[in-house]
């Protein structure tokens, strides 16, 4: 199972560094939920670093469609030339949730380049907390919720799907 869970998360970012957006949207549940919360700077170190209300991103599936059409039409100037992007996944931590349905907890550190000339590129790093399901015997991303290692995220970081 683990190998299995490893070669979809690769798969899932080929996709998205290869601008695949309709084939990405493909490999998540209809009940797919991205959340990005806002990192704090807490000195009690006790105190979770992620707010709990306040997000950069609480998107469904139907957002994320409506985002990638918007990108693909005439009309996204600040998309034109698209930027290059690569995601490098690590740190599989891989567990089986149990219950009715086929269900994972899955853990992975991720790094983003995003580059688009005559920019310097930039380079953001997260921890993603995802849920992944098998329904009809496919797996399927069921929610991602990304930890910024990032106090002040850049525009540019919060503009790829991490």
């Amino acid at each position: 199972m683990r190998a299995e869970i490893e070669d979809f998360l690769v798969h899932e970012a080929d996709l998205l560094d290869s601008g695949r957006y309709a084939d990405w949207l493909d490999l998540l549940h209809e009940d797919f939920l991205y959340r990005v919360p806002v990192p704090l700077a807490r000195e009690d170190p006790t105190q979770s670093p992620y707010d709990d209300v306040l997000e950069f991103a609480n998107e469904s599936k139907s957002f994320l469609e409506m985002r990638f059409r918007r990108i693909a039409s005439d009309f996204a100037w600040a998309e034109r030339p698209a930027a290059m992007v690569r995601h490098f996944v690590s740190n599989f931590r891989i567990t089986p949730e149990g219950g009715d349905v086929e269900a994972y907890a899955v853990r992975t550190n991720v790094m983003v380049v995003r580059a688009r000339l005559p920019e310097v590129p930039v380079i953001a790093t997260a921890g993603r907390h995802d849920r992944i399901v098998r329904q009809d015997g496919v797996l399927l991303l069921a929610s991602r919720v990304v930890h910024l290692d990032a106090e002040v995220p850049t525009e540019s970081q919060l503009g790829v799907i991490f």
